[in-house]
């Protein structure tokens, strides 16, 4: 038809706009390498660096914030294919870890090994490895393939810890003076959470956030302060004094406490004081309520970008900074806890009075970080104690143990603690013996030599299993037992809310526990079936059949071992995986007919 142009095709268009539509997230890792085999010229432009540097951040969007700005690549392909490679591995080593630790609680030592070997294969793997595994967690409906990501999760925190173990290392491997409280704050709160995706940059960037509030705040009082001319201080970027004068500085206070407790709200956490997640920088920054020494850690941030030298005091019951006046040798204590608020030592010992006898000068002298950090740990082992089951505080205490090991190498106590907690966790068993013969080498200890004797026994057999152990198949059920497994059920006594993962056709407990538990005071005592569940508040129990009904409102049960034993919630029981399904594998039929009868 005269007067209408020919229709452009795709070879038409220059490079940078076939790059552009290349870059795009729409196109897909595994597309590029097919465009790439249909002409030479499309094979040169996705062969382009900055193609591949892109894809890495917009479909791996966790590793580029975690990548430094200093790493250097220049191959970025080869990075994708590495980041491809290790989803690959990841998963393959992780869907075949139920079968292998279905009698176990931890992971073993091979396992562990397996995961350090690809851990250290190349420099980025940790990362990359838990950029997979979180993908695997994140992947599909919330309680589908509940199995996998379990194993994922634990291969996880071990990875993750490792990572954290390496950072810790160099940060305290720097002078005192380089190791910025905020820094050390942002590193233990990635320590205690290995599953939540904590990054330095966006913690800074929160406390860079309210400095600015300050500024904008202070430049609408005195506008003329000379703050206001100048760039931020860097947390790295160590202060010998306070850049301004005392009146300055004082403006300063005003402004920081009405940006920090009024206008962000920051608040001391008196109702629910030993709440871990005051302990933690960026739970504290998120929910604005935490305790003395992690609002310290804040408002030294703040103000350490804005000029202002405090520094921190270990006071016995109150964890405060100091301010030394500018042009004096007098110091002012700041309670962080109630907002911001500036004592004299005479007003600081009149209301935090020291117990009789004991001289005040040590608490009121500024402390180095490591002790910050290590009171922090133990506040973190407080709040562990605290726990209700003995699972939770070992789960918590071992973590925390593990980090004050770190911090105080030269600790016996603390390295043979750490040891003790692994042997009663039945982990690290390689860790547990190296430790034992550094400590022997030292002194003799009877305890230590049996725990050595038996964990070189247990690492030898852990080794020696090539092939996990065979599940026995319990096929003794009969009428009698009621229920199954994967079935969500109310306790009738106590009303809490459960899932079977296993059972037996009487109780099977020792005499004492039947004494304690009261189990004679039921009406067919210890002769009725008995059920492992899992509990909604994260223990697990041994329940009496007659204790049991079935849940006619079943709703998934919070437990870190759901995984363990099942692969998918259905919205009306869980599906047993097949491990368990091995071990009870008449319950099938009888569950869905009791769900059919129930009405479910």
């Amino acid at each position: 038809m005269a007067g209408v142009s020919p229709s452009l095709s795709l070879y038409d268009l220059p490079d940078e706009i076939l790059l552009k539509i290349l870059s795009c997230n729409a196109v897909k890792i595994y597309d590029l390498g097919t465009i790439s085999r249909t002409c030479t010229r499309l094979k040169r432009i996705v062969e382009t660096q900055n193609l591949w540097r892109i894809k890495l951040r917009l479909q791996w969007p966790e590793v580029w914030e975690e990548l430094p700005t200093s790493c250097n690549i220049t191959d970025w392909r080869e990075e994708v294919k590495q980041l491809v490679c290790f989803q690959r591995e990841v998963k393959h080593l992780v869907s075949g870890l139920s079968p292998r630790l279905y009698h176990t609680s931890h992971l073993t030592t091979p396992v562990y090994q397996e995961v350090d070997a690809l851990a250290m294969s190349t420099e980025r793997a940790p990362l990359y490895m838990i950029s997979a595994l979180r993908r695997i967690v994140e992947d599909g409906p919330e309680y589908k393939n509940l199995t996998e990501k379990h194993y994922a999760l634990k291969v996880m925190s071990h990875v993750h810890q490792e990572l954290c173990r390496q950072e810790w290392t160099e940060f305290l491997a720097l002078p005192p003076i380089q190791q910025s409280l905020e820094v050390g704050a942002a590193f233990m709160a990635r320590w205690f959470q290995p599953h939540a995706h904590i990054t330095l940059r966006k913690l800074v960037g929160k406390m860079d956030g309210m400095a600015e509030e300050v500024c904008r705040k202070l430049s609408t009082q005195h506008p003329d302060h000379p703050v206001l001319s100048q760039a931020f201080i860097p947390p790295s970027t160590p202060l010998k004094e306070s850049r301004w004068s005392t009146e300055r500085c004082k403006q300063l206070f005003k402004c920081i406490n009405h940006v920090l407790f009024s206008q962000n709200k920051l608040v001391g956490n008196n109702e629910d004081y030993y709440n871990l997640k005051n302990s933690l920088i960026n739970e504290v920054l998120e929910s604005k309520r935490g305790i003395p020494i992690t609002l310290s850690i804040v408002y030294f941030a703040v103000c350490h970008r804005l000029g202002m030298l405090l520094q921190p005091v270990s006071y016995p019951s109150h964890f405060l900074l100091g301010w030394k006046v500018p042009g004096t040798e007098e110091y002012e204590y700041i309670d962080a806890f109630n907002k911001g608020r500036r004592l004299s030592v005479k007003e600081l010992l009149a209301e935090l009075p020291l117990e009789e006898g004991i001289e005040s000068s040590p608490f009121l002298t500024p402390c180095p970080p490591s002790q910050v950090f290590q009171r922090m740990i133990r506040n973190i082992m407080n709040v562990a104690q605290m726990q209700a089951h003995i699972s939770d505080h070992l789960e918590l205490f071992c973590p925390a143990t593990e980090l004050m090991s770190l911090l105080t190498p030269n600790d016996r106590t603390v390295q043979e603690l750490l040891l003790r907690i692994y042997y009663t966790l039945k982990i690290h068993y390689d860790r547990i013996v190296a430790g034992c013969e550094a400590l022997l080498a030292e002194e003799h200890s009877v305890i230590l030599e049996e725990m050595l004797e038996d964990s070189r026994q247990v690492l030898l057999e852990q080794t020696q299993e090539r092939n996990a152990p065979p599940i026995t198949p319990n096929v003794a059920r009969g009428p009698e037992v009621k229920y199954t497994t994967g079935l969500i059920m109310k306790h009738r006594r106590y009303h809490y809310t459960c899932v079977i993962f296993g059972w037996d056709k009487d109780c099977k407990m020792p005499d004492d526990w039947v004494r304690r538990m009261g189990v004679h005071n039921l009406q067919f005592k210890t002769m009725q079936p008995f059920y492992n569940v899992l509990v909604s508040d994260g223990s697990h129990r041994y329940a009496a059949q007659e204790n049991l009904e079935v849940s006619v409102k079943p709703k998934p049960v919070s437990h870190g071992d759901i995984g363990k034993y099942f692969q998918e919630f259905t919205g009306t029981h869980y599906v047993p995986n097949a491990e368990l399904k091995q071990q009870y594998p008449e319950d099938e039929p009888i569950r869905f007919d009791m769900l059919r009868e129930c009405g479910l």
